[in-house]
């Protein structure tokens, strides 16, 4: 992979909330995906950056500049309160590489502003360093390292009370990876640690908010084997170990997971590639909570039916962590559909549907979220990309301690630009 995809892989990684210590972007495989190339992935002439020398390495900055209108930004079934937000997002990428190794820095921010509701205003802040050593042709040393500031999204299955502002969280983690290649076969072990803390709130009574109950410590092992039965096809398995611990001492909702899967990870002439894992997942809890066990599915699959059509299929199932005190974690399953259309050289179009159901262990529990989006960007020659989208989300809960059930609807339209 070029050290800017990986970069931007390693940004996105954690973008998403703590729930488990991240392993290091994806890309050491026996299959490299190459054949084809995605919609969103084709290079525009004209519209790709200009990078800036310094020394030996390179910089590019970047900075998206959006307004978005919402009607139901406390994420409740009511009231309903609209609003409309300005989201400004900068961001740089620093980069230099020799033959045998490479080394990424990238840095972005969100930075929102509402019209009528200033407690809504957030600040996110993520950094990463991705740094990759090659020893001769068999042996690959991978490290990173992130640390991600942000407010939990009213959205969010562990927003379990209403703030008068959304909780700000804070992660930090790092991972090792070291993969061997043999003639036809590939050994790679990767170990991560994350921690994430948590800042007190208040409720709109002014009363205290504790959250440290939910700062945690996570240990994360993977293993990994690979045999290749040509350049574009090979099976795997792999194990997942991770240990989460909460600092604060009784809390009783620690856990010990284990996801061990097997699969295929191809790019075929069928038009088509991706990995598929399924397997068996299993956690075991602290304190008197029951163990969990059952079907773990780590799957996502692209077609290109067309030069001008991508068409990305995924599927998961995995154990996650509950923000609520009275769960020690809940299984998500989900699935989803996204299609993206070439109308032009410089437009493009897509829609996609994301469903997921959500069961808590150890609470009577479970939430159902049906996501949709659509969305078109032009893309200038002159550096600059013109986007628009509408999504929805609808949420609903069940069971005795079921959460809030609420919908949502957003419009964005936005301006992105190399500068």
């Amino acid at each position: 992979m070029r050290a800017s995809t990986i970069a931007g892989v390693a940004v996105l990684a954690c973008a998403a909330l703590p729930v488990r210590a991240q392993i290091l972007p994806p890309d050491d495989s026996l299959v490299q995906f190459h054949r084809y190339t995605a919609v969103r992935e084709r290079v525009i002439p004209g519209f790709t950056p200009t990078a800036i020398a310094l020394g030996s390495f390179t910089l590019t900055p970047e900075i998206d500049v959006s307004g978005e209108y919402t009607d139901n930004i406390y994420a409740l079934q009511t009231p309903r309160v609209a609003d409309q937000f300005v989201d400004v997002a900068p961001s740089a990428l620093l980069q230099t590489s020799t033959d045998s190794s490479s080394l990424s820095l990238a840095a972005n921010g969100h930075i929102d502003r509402y019209v009528s509701h200033p407690s809504e205003n957030s600040e996110e802040v993520e950094t990463s360093a991705y740094g990759i050593r090659q020893f001769g042709n068999a042996t690959r040393v991978r490290l990173i390292a992130r640390y991600h500031q942000d407010r939990e999204s009213r959205e969010s299955e562990n927003a379990i009370v209403l703030t008068q502002r959304p909780v700000r969280f804070e992660t930090a983690d790092a991972a090792l990876g070291v993969s061997q290649r043999f003639a036809s076969a590939m050994l790679s072990g990767e170990a991560g640690f994350q921690r994430a803390s948590y800042f007190d709130a208040r409720l709109f009574d002014g009363t205290p908010l504790d959250q440290h109950y939910r700062d945690n410590d996570v240990k994360t092992v993977r293993l990994r084997g690979e045999i290749a039965q040509s350049p574009s096809l090979a099976y795997f398995a792999q194990a997942t170990n991770s240990w989460v611990d909460y600092r604060i001492a009784g809390a009783g909702r620690g856990a010990r997971n284990l996801e061990v899967l097997g699969g295929v990870r191809f790019e075929l002439p069928i038009r088509a590639r991706g990995e598929i894992g399924i397997g068996y997942v299993h956690a075991a809890f602290d304190g008197a909570v029951r163990s969990f066990s059952g079907v773990g599915i780590n799957s996502s699959v692209t077609f290109f039916p067309t030069e001008l059509v991508t068409v990305t299929v995924t599927a998961q199932r995995s154990l996650n962590d509950a923000g609520t005190p009275t769960s020690s974690g809940y299984v998500a399953l989900s699935a989803g559909v996204q299609a993206d259309y070439e109308v032009l050289r410089q437009l493009i179009v897509g829609a996609g549907v994301q469903l997921e159901r959500d069961t808590f262990n150890a609470l009577d529990r479970r939430d159902g979220r049906v996501a949709g989006t659509v969305s078109a960007e032009y893309r200038s020659k002159g550096g600059w990309a013109l986007r628009t989208g509408y999504d929805l989300l609808d949420l609903t809960s069940s069971g005795t301690a079921r959460y809030k059930s609420f919908n949502r609807n957003r419009v964005t339209l936005g301006l992105r630009f190399f500068l």
